[in-house]
């Protein structure tokens, strides 16, 4: 795997720089020197690429470096590599005009692209918007009809620790402004390991809502990306942040549920641990987080990874609502699009089958790379209304 990772990286920085070096550059110096100086950033990356491959533990001091090396090679690469593409295909065709076209298309593709991930880097992470949706239930207990649920997702804690810290509580206002009856987080508090959350509980326990705060599991919180030398520290850290999510005040539910009581009436929010497709963790058991339940009962499903509702919730039992993340949007959506839709049917907003409703956050944090554009940091504010048939609506 780390060697496929490595030969993708230096087939990324190599291939645009040697298309316009044999086009371009070798052409505008005869200058030996002066040649060599336009692969001298490449050069640079694939030395800063060693040394984090060979030293960087992804502990959370460490992500900064790892995340800033990825965005700085997707700011060397698209732009190159947006250009070569349009460029080249103007190479093909012969008539002179169109070759000057395709050239100018690739030139300014390259300097939009430049903008947008400088844009998606200092501007667009911290661009937090809230999304209001309204679903419909025609079994949703009267007592609960316009109950108003404030879901969140993916916060991703080393997203903060390169000098933003202060956004954690910029976010936890934003939620706590909402003033919604119960506050829900689907999962990954973090990237990698538990101390990502150092000095994040002061703000973190401050969530709070009259019905309570309720939390899952996510694939990046069962540390299955850093390398332990054994099982028992990995179970260990997974542990730790257990415990921490329950320091802050927040009900972690782990194949569990909690009833909600207005007056006569009651709904049930269920959490199920992460259960996702290879290589994510599939621990997700739906029976034993319904145990318990009265059959009927309006259930509010908070399930990480969206691929579970379409395998297991949809097929296997009649909840009406499920709350995911995981997909992020891709981080990245222009015009209603993203490349994380070419891999999930469902990766963003609401999503109907039959009765039953799934409904995607973008997610609020980031990983791999510092950046968002398109796809905003996201606080779902999710009204429930009572009505004879089941519709949907994204505002």
């Amino acid at each position: 795997m780390l060697l496929r990772i490595i030969i993708l990286l230096v087939l990324i920085l190599v291939l645009p720089d040697a298309y316009i070096y044999l086009l371009y550059i070798r052409k505008w110096t005869t200058s030996k020197a002066k040649r060599l100086l336009w692969f001298l950033p490449a050069a640079l990356l694939f030395l800063a690429m060693i040394i984090i491959i060979c030293t960087n533990d992804m502990k959370p001091d460490h992500q900064v470096w790892a995340s800033t090396f990825m965005l700085v090679c997707l700011l060397m690469f698209a732009p190159k590599a947006l250009f070569a593409v349009f460029d080249g295909i103007g190479h093909i065709v012969k008539n002179h005009i169109f070759r000057r076209c395709f050239r100018i298309i690739g030139m300014t593709l390259a300097m939009f692209s430049a903008f947008l991930i400088c844009y998606g880097y200092f501007i667009g992470r911290h661009q937090y918007v809230v999304h209001q949706q309204t679903f419909y239930f025609s079994d949703l207990p009267q007592a609960f009809d316009g109950y108003r649920i404030a879901q969140f997702s993916d916060f991703h804690a080393g997203t903060f620790r390169d000098g933003n810290e202060d956004d954690v509580k910029t976010i936890v206002n934003l939620i706590n402004n909402q003033r919604c009856n119960a506050i829900v987080f689907t999962g990954d508090i973090v990237n990698h390991q538990s101390t990502e959350l150092d000095g994040m509980k002061r703000d973190l326990k401050h969530l709070s809502a009259p019905d309570g705060v309720y939390s899952v599991m996510g694939n990046h919180d069962y540390s299955m990306y850093i390398k332990y030398d054994n099982e028992q520290e990995r179970e260990a850290d997974v542990e730790e942040i257990h415990r921490k999510e329950r320091s802050y005040g927040w009900n972690l539910l782990l194949n569990e549920n909690r009833v909600i009581r207005h007056g006569r009436d009651s709904i049930a929010i269920v959490g199920v641990e992460n259960d996702g497709l290879p290589p994510w963790p599939s621990l997700g058991d739906l029976p034993k987080a319904t145990e318990g339940l009265r059959k009927g009962t309006f259930c509010v499903l908070l399930s990480h990874d969206p691929t579970h509702w379409r395998r297991s919730v949809v097929p296997d039992t009649d909840i009406q609502l499920t709350l995911s993340g995981h997909t992020h949007a891709g981080q990245f959506k222009v015009m209603g699009w993203s490349p994380v839709s070419l891999k999930y049917d469902e990766w963003s907003g609401a999503y109907c089958e039959g009765t039953q409703i799934l409904n995607i956050s973008d997610g609020i944090g980031a990983v791999l790379f510092p950046f968002r554009f398109g796809a905003w940091p996201e606080i779902n504010v999710i009204t429930l209304k009572k009505r004879q048939h089941t519709s949907s609506s994204r505002q």
